[in-house]
């Protein structure tokens, strides 16, 4: 369940109540310590939104207690079934395609046709900033990287639905590794899916500070979410001298870009059609990179 309101007096918990009964909408109250939270489905939050917005608009000027109910509390989503789900299709995609198609890690002709070669990159061929992202150089390598899709995935499904998640962190991948192309300009060869994890992380990153900033104003409180995840990409990005730190670096701060954007827009995921479209797009895009290589 999500939460609807926080930190409300028996009274306003009480009108809540009344206003989504007569909508309908299945609800719960929880008394804690200094108040009452108003909860509901996941699947009807839309709609108990919809339903006290409306109340407060008739209600704005007759003087009772909707003047005094706070604004709706950030949600506190957990972890979905269909989060976990994608995330296991995601690794297991990358495992079944380093077996099958980079015969583990031995076809060099997969690398030299698929990498993100900073080279053929600048002469037009973006395909490889997508398909990079789906090979590696061994096993421990993507070993890595699956489990950092799993945790940090996960996560970013949490924020902003399974779908629109991964379509967030698979178009951080590919502008780190446009972006990185496009600095080195020279015979630069990247690989790995390392660039779309710390642009997961990146997202967690820019979302956190918005809405830290949304709710407490407080600016130096904004940026502890940033110092974390560059903390993070300090600890995880650099510990190898064959690490790509800069494609790493491209891809945190494109997940900042995505990350906060999407907090400034949404308050909540969005809805299952618009994840199951982000899916559909993501999947669409990985199938033209390949397509086109």
């Amino acid at each position: 369940m999500w939460v609807l309101f926080e930190n409300l007096t028996r009274t306003q918990a009480n009108l809540c109540a009344l206003v989504l009964s007569s909508s309908a909408v299945p609800y719960r109250i929880r008394k804690h310590r200094i108040g009452w939270d108003v909860w509901v489905a996941e699947s009807r939050y839309n709609s108990a939104r919809e339903a006290m917005a409306l109340y407060f608009q008739e209600n704005r000027h007759d003087g009772s207690e909707t003047e005094a109910l706070p604004e709706f509390a950030p949600v506190r989503a957990g972890v979905s079934v269909s989060g976990v789900v994608s995330s296991l299709i995601v690794c297991v995609m990358l495992a079944v395609w380093y077996v099958r198609v980079q015969h583990g890690g031995d076809d060099p002709e997969i690398i030299h046709r698929f990498s993100a070669s900073a080279v053929n990159i600048l002469d037009g061929e973006y395909f490889r900033s997508v398909t990079a992202l789906m090979l590696h150089r061994d096993l421990a390598h993507l070993a890595g990287n699956m489990a950092g899709l799993m945790v940090f995935g996960i996560a970013a499904g949490v924020l902003a639905g399974w779908g629109c998640g991964w379509l967030m962190i698979l178009i951080s991948g590919m502008a780190g590794n446009l972006i990185n192309a496009f600095m080195y300009e020279s015979a630069h060869v990247s690989i790995g899916a390392s660039t779309a994890v710390f642009g997961a992380i990146g997202i967690l990153a820019g979302y956190q500070g918005v809405r830290v900033k949304q709710t407490t104003r407080r600016f130096k409180t904004a940026w502890l979410p940033l110092a974390g995840g560059l903390a993070l990409l300090g600890m995880l990005g650099s510990g190898d001298v064959s690490v790509d730190i800069m494609a790493h670096l491209f891809g945190f701060f494109c997940g900042i870009l995505l990350g906060a954007t999407y907090g400034w827009r949404f308050l909540y995921p969005p809805s299952e059609i618009f994840q199951t479209l982000c899916a559909a797009l993501a999947s669409g895009i990985v199938a033209w990179a390949w397509w086109a290589g």
